[in-house]
């Protein structure tokens, strides 16, 4: 169930006016991050690794309350979920752009299952601007052939969008045997913060440590 939010009481109501104000309230981080029990368990599971870095992220993602505000013209509301919309591979040099409902307490090989099912079963392999717009969603992607130290992400000239976009590229093996990748979030400053981003990258990385036992 998602809960409007009373803007007066809101402790962020003020924040948010402020960067309300802006045309483009955006920004984003990008982070080296360790993926080796990632890579690890998708090898150990025969699973993707892009589909164990979909679950760990939408994991963090609904772990932090401030990443589930949604903006919807002067109100505010708070979802019980995020899902996933990602990208994936499709006709050639072309890709396809995929949803899937969120499961709480799902583990990441059966939620790789039903994205595979979800990918054979879709219905055009890019949304219609309708489909597109119910919301609620996290977009996910990433550059597997090459890493990047900067990137820039597509979004509208509307301040009221709340939608997390998520990419990340190549790992690269360090000397020690350990995998980095680079990993960015754009983000609503309206919404989010730094320490929520820093609430996101530590669950984040708690998911993926847990992997090791899994």
């Amino acid at each position: 169930m998602e809960k409007r939010i009373d803007r007066e009481n809101w402790n962020r109501n003020a924040h948010d006016r402020l960067f309300a104000r802006l045309e483009v309230p955006f920004y984003s981080l990008t982070w080296k991050l360790d993926v080796t029990e990632a890579a690890a368990f998708a090898k150990r599971r025969g699973v993707s690794f892009y589909s164990v870095m979909i679950w760990a992220t939408m994991q963090a993602i609904n772990g932090v309350e401030a990443f589930r505000y949604e903006l919807r013209g002067d109100e505010v509301y708070l979802l019980d979920r995020r899902n996933p919309s990602y990208t994936y591979p499709w006709d050639g040099e072309l890709f396809g752009i995929c949803g899937l409902e969120w499961r709480d307490g799902e583990d990441p090989v059966s939620f790789a299952q039903r994205m595979r099912e979800a990918e054979r079963n879709n219905p055009a392999p890019v949304p219609t601007a309708e489909a597109d717009g119910a919301g609620h969603d996290v977009y996910i992607s990433c550059v597997p052939w090459f890493d990047y130290t900067h990137v820039t992400q597509e979004f509208p000239l509307d301040n009221t969008d709340s939608t997390p976009r998520i990419l990340w590229g190549r790992f690269e093996t360090n000397e020690k045997g350990r995998k980095t990748l680079s990993y960015t979030v754009q983000v609503n400053h309206r919404l989010i913060d730094g320490i929520h981003l820093h609430r996101f990258l530590e669950s984040l990385c708690g998911a993926i440590h847990a992997l090791e036992a899994l």
